[in-house]
């Protein structure tokens, strides 16, 4: 159980917190003319913390720095490796995939790796030999991959490591031992299960893709939501997860854009259920937020940038951007 009070690590996020962008700093981004213009502001708020001014033909590097940085900071004020390491998994399993997919088709796909993983892509590949030698000192992690290795189409990668990946964060969230950090966990899982679902729906209800993507580390196993979404509308309605997250979907306008906008509001649920973190002065919580919401910050300035760099309008990329961290 990490529970206490880390005075230089709640110290320095409450610095880096106070840092993270406002509505105000996103209202003036969406009203630049240009990329190169909302790289300028960016710049002047010394956003990328860099000497080197972002521009057009650097912005994406510099961003890939940022992320550095952020993981850098973790590992170095976080009281436990584990926040570092929950945080990392997401990318170890990029890799891993990336990994498997080598092995299936005798082609080096170094250019794909993201590096902010906590195992080099030398240690995963040498993992990927023998199960037995459990390289990635993880069980849980260790037998996905070997799931995967054993895939007889490449189609089900993604699948089995998925799956893997919930496992195993769930299992290092409980070593963290914080009953809120599980039980956000949870429900970031159901709703990722809600989010299959209507992939599914919008493939033409496939009851196959639903079970294969399915995680079972939700609130609720496969066979309690197969006995209410494959049922008439109205059975659906009385699923309790329904009722629990509808507010999620039915104030969407319109079908279309729930299809298409339902993962930004599931990311803005999640950010909402955070919040509570900010007022709370010690403790894992706020320094998890923190990191939660910094990187959700810098994938919508990437989505910003990519969106202004494609000539798209500012309610097209407003509607991709998730809200800020504030209260």
């Amino acid at each position: 159980m990490y529970n206490g009070i880390f005075p230089y690590s709640n110290t320095m996020v409450c610095i880096e917190d106070s840092k993270l962008l406002k509505r105000f700093h996103y209202h003036i981004l969406y009203n630049t003319e240009s990329l190169q213009v909302a790289l300028d502001e960016l710049n002047k708020m010394n956003y990328f913390h860099t000497y080197e001014n972002a521009n057009t033909e650097n912005y994406n590097q510099i961003l890939d720095s940022l992320m550095f940085d952020t993981f850098e900071l973790m590992r170095e004020i976080s009281p436990t490796k584990l926040i570092w390491r929950i945080f990392a998994l997401y990318y170890d399993i990029h890799n891993m995939k990336l990994v498997v997919k080598e092995r299936m088709t005798g082609k080096r796909l170094d250019n794909l790796v993201m590096a902010y993983g906590s195992y080099p892509m030398p240690t995963i590949r040498s993992a990927a030999v023998r199960e037995s030698d459990n390289i990635l000192k993880n069980e849980t992690l260790t037998a996905g991959f070997f799931d995967a290795l054993h895939a007889k189409e490449i189609y089900n990668v993604d699948f089995i490591l998925d799956k893997a990946y919930f496992r195993t964060l769930k299992s290092l969230v409980e070593e963290l031992g914080i009953q809120s950090i599980i039980g956000f966990l949870i429900e970031r899982i159901d709703l990722y299960n809600v989010s299959v679902l209507f992939q599914s729906i919008a493939a033409g209800m496939q009851k196959k893709y639903f079970v294969k993507a399915f995680s079972d580390c939700g609130s609720s196993p496969l066979s309690e939501w197969e006995a209410y979404i494959y049922n008439e509308q109205e059975a659906a309605r009385k699923f309790p997860l329904w009722q629990r997250y509808k507010q999620i979907w039915e104030a969407a306008p319109s079908r279309k854009e729930l299809f298409e906008e339902l993962d930004v509001r599931i990311d803005n649920y999640l950010i909402e259920r955070t919040k509570a973190c900010k007022l709370i002065a010690f403790g894992i919580e706020p320094i998890c937020a923190y990191f939660f919401n910094k990187l959700m910050e810098i994938k919508n300035i990437r989505i910003l940038l990519k969106g202004k760099d494609s000539g798209y309008g500012t309610s097209e990329i407003q509607r991709r951007m998730r809200i800020p961290y504030e209260l």
